[in-house]
């Protein structure tokens, strides 16, 4: 596990292992850190989205793995990279993080993000992040209220990603309407998840980065 630091503190640290514990997929995720196998090209690094998003089927020619958590926030991402990145020695990790804690504080959560890619580009990792998706009202978790704020995030982080890692994926645009919220076709109940639609769309994206060309 990382050691808690100025950034990633005591308190975040218990806070979000106390969470990860009350997850079937954290449990199903701890079994499969016993599996033998070799160094991979891709991990799938992030929250639910991830965790719902059937990269098995949509990446078939990636060796990868798949280490969402529903719920997960950049806290739980950096106590995780000794479990669940750096032990798989990838070539590339795409980061898919930034809905649960997007209450807080703005240049924290960059400071935060940037951290964690910078750990793993220091390894030698391709960094990827997508961007946060919109939501749809009335979504589940009363954080519509954070659209604006989700946009202007997702400006910041195109920048830094482009500049100082390997790149950044706007599924936000791919994915909304003109209304600027997520788009009903691609919208689960809780306007939060994605529909199947959704996936495909976002993968199709993601495929044209990270696929080895001929």
């Amino acid at each position: 596990m990382m050691k808690v630091n100025k950034l990633f503190t005591e308190r975040d640290r218990d806070e979000i292992y106390a969470f990860f514990h009350t997850r079937d997929r954290w449990r199903d995720i701890v079994r499969y850190r016993s599996l033998e196998h070799g160094p991979v090209d891709t991990v799938f690094y992030g929250d639910s989205i991830f965790e719902l998003w059937p990269t098995a089927e949509a990446f078939p020619e990636l060796s990868h793995l798949n280490r969402g958590i529903g719920g997960d926030n950049i806290n739980g991402l950096y106590f995780r990279l000794d479990e669940d990145v750096f032990p798989n020695h990838p070539k590339q990790v795409v980061i898919h993080i930034g809905i649960n804690g997007i209450e807080r504080d703005f240049d924290d959560s960059v400071a935060r993000l940037k951290y964690v890619a910078e750990l793993m580009r220091d390894q030698g990792i391709r960094v990827w992040c997508n961007s946060i998706a919109p939501l749809r009202a009335p979504d589940a978790w009363d954080r519509f209220q954070y659209q604006e704020k989700i946009v202007a995030l997702n400006s910041v982080c195109r920048e830094l990603f482009e500049k100082e890692f390997a790149g950044f994926f706007d599924l936000h645009s791919v994915l909304r309407d003109a209304t600027g919220q997520l788009a009903a076709e691609y919208a689960q109940k809780d306007g939060t998840h994605w529909t199947f639609a959704a996936y495909q769309a976002a993968s199709k994206v993601l495929r044209e980065k990270l696929l080895p060309r001929a």
